[in-house]
């Protein structure tokens, strides 16, 4: 064995079989993207670049997410798993849904991005991965620098080179050794197999902490691989990664259901913000003295519900696990429908401020009144010019109703300069006012409209 592995430490045989590893490599590994961006961190690829999930399904790298604990996440909510966390529905709010992806959802349609807070593909984080990340790790295998030939040469002279990866046979064939792994942060072999799948404390540093004895490193190589432990751990990967790609692992039915529960609450939760959007559009009222389904006087929302689940098999099979009791969570609560209320209006009040800021100057238009509490209301206005069509035409926006407990001039007016600047506006671009008669607003003196007048005049100089 030592004549042989001689034989190629110079001369043209060595070329040779340099040429040869070049090619071999090559044919065997396929370029991959990559998952981690770093700096100046090299391409990097796999060897299996496209591995298909059950029919007609692939994985795709720009799906998958990792939260901070070493997690699949998934950015779409995945509201059933809220259904353990509490059961009063009231209490829940629409930003505490969270939902642990599996790795039949790696090729949704959801819009995902990546985002890994850990590299699962470096050899230093394998000690604290999860299941899922093996799982996808046993599908992609490990990843290798291509343009890393050699590493830097330590004390002795020595140093790693790709020529490691492969292995010569007593016939003279080669071999890809796909389950070496090199870092190039550490300058460190490590074997793939074996550090992810051993059971307990194995010795040696091709299974801990990285094996970096130049010298000696062929030697070391050829007796792990034909060692016992290596050759079952190594058996352990291709095992998974078969049953992954034909998508029939031991969870298989789990992870069908868990897919199909997450679809029907993506579903539902659609159709309740279609239902509040309708709601909010015609100006109609969402409740009525009763918050239960099938029951008189209980609104134009679960009416709506009522209606729906008449037609729709996703809202009819909600409506039957709400009327069996079979859930206590099923998001028609009025907290809710005020959440989202909540979110649809911020999110058109965004939009106002962007035709505004395009427009660049704006009038306002106050006017105070109290409420049915003799809470006193401000409600403002926004007139500007829509330049966001291509018809130029004059809008008018409603902003909202404004709390006040001043209402003097200059209460009224602090609180105009307040809303102006949580809207992102300037004060300085107010080309007109429009008030009531009241003289807290139009007063000469202390009036709210001589304050704005002076303040604009001052910015002036």
């Amino acid at each position: 064995m030592s004549s042989r592995i001689r034989k190629f430490e110079s001369g043209n045989d060595k070329l040779k079989k340099k040429k040869k590893v070049e090619k071999l490599i090559k044919s065997q590994q396929g370029a991959l993207d990559k998952f981690v961006v770093k700096e100046s961190q090299a391409p990097l690829e796999s060897e299996n670049t496209n591995t298909t999930f059950g029919a007609n399904e692939t994985i795709d790298e720009e799906n998958i997410i990792f939260s901070g604990d070493g997690h699949f996440v998934n950015d779409h909510s995945d509201i059933n798993d809220n259904n353990s966390k509490d059961h009063n529905e009231d209490n829940i709010s629409l930003h505490s849904i969270d939902s642990m992806d599996n790795i039949d959802d790696l090729n949704d349609d959801d819009n995902e991005y990546l985002n890994f807070h850990i590299d699962i593909f470096d050899p230093r984080c394998w000690n604290v991965l999860d299941s899922k990340m093996i799982d996808v790790l046993a599908v992609k295998g490990p990843k290798r620098d291509k343009f890393i030939q050699k590493g830097p040469k330590n004390k002795f002279g020595r140093r790693f080179v790709s020529d490691l990866y492969i292995r010569i046979l007593d016939n003279g064939e080669f071999h890809d050794r796909d389950w070496l792994v090199y870092s190039k942060e550490i300058d460190k072999v490590f074997c793939f197999c074996c550090k992810i799948f051993k059971k307990g404390y194995v010795k040696g540093g091709l299974v801990n902490e990285g094996y970096d004895d130049w010298a000696h490193i062929a030697v070391r190589l050829q007796e792990h691989e034909v060692g016992i432990e290596h050759k079952k751990n190594w058996a352990t990967w291709y095992e998974l990664r078969s049953r992954l790609n034909v998508n029939k692992t031991i969870d298989h039915m789990a992870q069908k259901h868990f897919k199909k529960e997450k679809d029907h609450w993506k579903n539902v939760l659609l159709r309740i913000i279609s239902i509040v959007k309708f709601l909010a559009k015609h100006t109609l009222a969402f409740r009525g003295t009763k918050e239960r389904l099938h029951e008189n006087n209980n609104g134009n929302f679960l009416g709506l519900i009522e209606m729906l689940a008449e037609f729709d098999p996703f809202i009819q099979e909600h409506v039957r696990r709400i009327t069996n009791d079979d859930i206590h969570i099923h998001y028609l609560g009025h907290k809710i429908q005020n959440e989202l209320i909540y979110l649809l209006s911020s999110s058109i009040r965004s939009e106002i401020v962007k035709k505004i800021k395009l427009a660049k100057y704006f009038s306002v238009i106050l006017d105070c009144t109290p409420d049915v509490s003799h809470q006193e209301q401000m409600s403002m206005i926004l007139r500007y010019v829509d330049l966001s069509t291509s018809s130029v035409v004059i809008e008018e926006s409603f902003m909202g109703f404004i709390n006040v407990n001043d209402t003097t001039g200059q209460g009224l007016f602090d609180v105009l300069l307040q809303e102006l600047k949580s809207l992102d506006l300037d004060v300085d671009n107010v080309r007109g006012q429009g008030y009531d008669n009241g003289s807290n607003m139009k007063g000469r003196h202390q009036g709210v409209q001589k304050k704005l007048l002076d303040t604009k005049y001052s910015s002036f100089g």
